[in-house]
């Protein structure tokens, strides 16, 4: 956590989650999901965002319940989709790189993506072999909407490497009482 014990995240990945809502969510239902959040969190969404922007990540969090509550879709279904449509966003030219990349050795590099994004936590892999990778985020205060987005993240980034029948489970979660969060990755080869 930093001096200010706040998680950030970068202003693009804030960028792109309010693309995904607006693209996602009717106009009356984003406008009802805003209408939902404090003042300083429409300012941020109305507002110019710039990629360089410190993000409070608990306000990330408001935004997606507040869009899955207005959609009336389960927070877990409507997080994953928010969080591959942020991988999306977010990767644009670099697509055609990561399609040559096997998902461990494309998660390897996460842990240092992780750290250019976010202010505090560790993305760490555990384990891998050939069809599997079991990876940890540690010193990071999770939220469920968090973890949903998230998982999506990794399934997507997985999907990119072109490997057949992803399936990801999250499986230890802060949310649930761990001491920090988990997610097992597999496909076929």
């Amino acid at each position: 956590m930093t001096a200010a014990g706040i998680a950030t995240s970068k202003g693009t990945i804030l960028k792109s989650l309010v693309k995904f809502l607006e693209k996602d969510l009717t106009h009356e239902q984003f406008e009802s999901a805003l209408a939902t959040l404090p003042p300083e969190d429409v300012a941020l969404v109305r507002g110019k965002i710039l990629v360089s922007l410190a993000v409070p990540e608990a306000m990330l969090n408001r935004l997606t319940e507040a869009g899955a509550r207005a959609k009336h879709e389960d927070l877990e279904k409507f997080g994953i989709r928010a969080g591959l449509a942020e991988l999306a966003d977010s990767v644009g030219m670099y697509r055609v790189f990561l399609m040559a990349l096997t998902p461990p050795s494309l998660l390897s590099k996460v842990s240092t993506f992780w750290s250019s994004i976010h202010n505090t936590g560790k993305l760490v892999i555990l384990d891998q072999s050939k069809t599997r990778v079991r990876f940890q985020l540690k010193d990071f205060p999770s939220e469920r909407a968090h973890c949903v987005r998230l998982t999506g993240w990794c399934q997507g980034l997985a999907e990119m490497t072109k490997v057949k029948n992803v399936r990801i489970a999250h499986d230890t979660c802060m949310t649930r009482g761990a001491a920090h969060c988990e997610w097992e990755l597999t496909w076929d080869e």
